[in-house]
């Protein structure tokens, strides 16, 4: 009974980090836009130049957080050449977004920070080479229509259906989702090898030094103003850094799926936020798109983990079976569905979303 209750407590500490990490996660939406704008109370930071600031104190953040993790001398050469793509990736959806951002609104850019995952699950279905059944295609179909199709073509509607700047940043914000999933796929081979913390920290100083080699090539002057840096502080340690640590641990606590599903609610606080502290009209249409994006989220992420009991099932009948199997029993062992294939292929790495 003891043990229960523990249990209980334990899990609403996990659902609480959860939905704090996604509040937190939803700030970089807010903060980061109005150092990208043109303005006559604030100056415009180059987008380059933010993502640099960012990584880097991110990087300071996660020092002493790794420090009785794995030493960076057990990494090996291909280890560092997959940190190396993965920071290049990382770097460039990053700088990719704050360019659309600069353009579009926060309330499209919270709707759109679910297509990571999307763009991710069509990764893993390419690699499995598997299609997705009816089940899992109203799900998709749902997020691909809330997440991209409305918010577009509302915004295409207002523009008299020209590519504005508007409609610009909204391509750019999709297109970083798309760079993001290669992201989530790539650090697969590192986050099975090593603490993701650790991991996280090297990751973040690898993607500054992609950004301060962009901005020497290209001689991007450092313009930052000092009442900038507390946002920028803030996107770094709290919309960063403890949104990441936060995901961590709610991951150990509730699980995967559960984290992730919650985790989604980013886009719900983003749109909050953006309201709140921007003054961005938040219309039907947004209310209705996102509540498709979520819906759709909520079904496809449980169809993914609808087998994972079944996995658990096999991974420990396996265990215990003994060694020397017949040819029958060989036959009659159940296969891993491709369903959970695909979900331990992106699930499992949500917390890369997170940072």
């Amino acid at each position: 009974m003891i043990s229960e209750k523990v249990s209980f407590k334990k899990s609403k500490y996990g659902y609480y980090l959860i939905i704090l990490a996604a509040a937190l996660s939803a700030l970089i939406h807010v903060i980061s836009k109005p150092m990208l704008e043109n303005s006559e109370n604030m100056l415009e930071i180059n987008p380059i130049v933010l993502a640099f600031l960012i990584y880097f104190i991110a990087g300071i953040f996660f020092t002493p957080v790794a420090k009785k993790t794995h030493s960076i001398s057990k990494f090996g050469k291909k280890d560092w050449m997959f940190m190396g793509l993965i920071g290049i990736a990382e770097v460039s959806a990053l700088i990719t977004y704050f360019y659309g951002l600069s353009t579009a609104s926060a309330i499209n850019a919270s709707i759109f920070s679910n297509s990571e995952i999307i763009f991710a699950l069509v990764i893993a279905m390419l690699v499995f080479k598997e299609r997705l059944r009816i089940k899992e295609s109203i799900p998709f179909t749902m997020i691909i229509i809330g997440m991209m199709v409305i918010p577009i073509g509302n915004d295409l509607f207002q523009n008299n259906f020209s590519l504005g700047h508007m409609v610009t940043g909204d391509l750019l914000i999709i297109l970083s989702g798309v760079l993001y999933a290669v992201d989530i796929t790539l650090c697969k081979y590192i986050g099975d090898r090593f603490d993701t913390k650790r991991v996280t920290q090297v990751l973040s100083f690898i993607s500054a030094g992609v950004a301060v080699s962009l901005i020497a090539i290209f001689q991007i002057p450092m313009n930052v103003d000092l009442t900038q840096l507390p946002g920028i502080i803030t996107l770094s340690i709290f919309g960063t850094g403890l949104s990441t640590l936060f995901f961590l641990m709610a991951l150990k606590i509730i699980g995967t799926v559960r984290t992730v599903l919650l985790y989604s609610t980013t886009a719900v606080f983003g749109v909050i936020f953006s309201g709140l502290f921007l003054s961005e009209t938040i219309t039907t249409t947004d209310i209705f798109s996102l509540g498709l994006v979520l819906a759709g989220i909520f079904l496809l992420r449980n169809k993914l983990a609808g087998k994972e009991s079944e996995e658990e099932n096999y991974v420990t009948t396996s265990n215990a079976t003994p060694r020397r199997r017949t040819r029958k029993q060989s036959k009659q062992m159940p296969k891993i569905p491709y369903e959970t294939k695909i979900k331990n292929e992106i699930v499992s790495q949500g917390w890369i979303s997170a940072g």
